[in-house]
């Protein structure tokens, strides 16, 4: 018998395509299959917003809640299925960063928790407390590097190095905007201090040093002491850019 092609013609309703990847949709589909996108109104409501900003914040494939209760037990483990290829079951490392730098710089400047008090020139005390989000995002990058440094035999790159950095960094921010910042203003306690500054960097240090461990998979005791150094390490040359600039405003400033 002779077997005769039909070629057929799928008409779809632009209604019921998918507005974002033009995909065809079902009479009753409620995501597209192809993008992921939902499907729903023409126009853009507040409920729509408020739907996604809900979504965004527990949604249990990306919770932020939920990554930040992963990242206070086991940040290393996080930060090492996310660059081994479990990107969807995390929230991202760099959006999460941003979310908690601009929680730490708000909370900083809403509690006045002045971080700069031994700088003697208030006009450059006052730049740098007012920027204090940059003089954050500045430790980010060094403690990457100096990370891929320390642990060049876990074969692993930059961007690598970066995810694990940008988790514990934006945690550590997290636990200074919504405990350290607090107790600042209602103990009436400086930010630095012989204390102060001592117990938290401690708290840093080990905090980062669990993570490497998790994160690196190496011998326990040189993972540890490898990390503590890289935190100490990546402070000092913050601290030591900061500083140069300082010198430098004041020779243009003052000459």
């Amino acid at each position: 018998m002779r077997q005769i092609a039909v070629n057929t013609t799928i008409v779809v309703n632009a209604a019921h395509q998918c507005r974002n990847c033009d995909s065809a949709l079902a009479q009753e589909q409620r995501f597209c299959g192809h993008c992921g996108q939902r499907t729903g109104r023409d126009r853009l409501t507040m409920h729509d917003i408020a739907r996604d900003f809900l979504h965004a914040l527990t949604h249990a494939d990306h919770s932020i809640f939920g990554l930040v209760k992963a990242l206070a037990w086991r940040p290393g483990h996080v930060a090492r299925e996310y660059i081994e290829g479990k990107r969807k079951k995390h929230f991202g490392p760099l959006a999460f960063l941003l979310i908690t730098v601009g929680l730490a710089s708000f909370m900083v400047i809403l509690a006045g928790a002045n971080f700069f008090t031994p700088v003697p020139d208030n006009a450059i005390a006052n730049f740098l407390q007012q920027h204090i989000n940059l003089i954050i995002f500045l430790q980010v990058p060094l403690l990457a590097g100096v990370c891929a440094l320390f642990f060049w035999t876990s074969r692993l790159n930059y961007a690598e190095h970066l995810v694990l950095v940008a988790y514990t960094s934006g945690f550590r921010l997290l636990f200074l905007a919504l405990i350290c910042v607090p107790i600042f203003y209602f103990a009436d306690l400086t930010p630095i201090s012989r204390t102060t500054a001592p117990v938290y960097l401690a708290l840093w240090l080990i905090y980062f040093a669990v993570a490497a461990v998790q994160f690196y998979r190496g011998r326990l005791f040189w993972s540890v002491v490898r990390a503590m150094v890289a935190g100490v390490l990546s402070q000092l040359i913050a601290m030591t850019v900061i500083v140069f600039c300082i010198w430098v405003y004041a020779q243009f400033a003052y000459s």
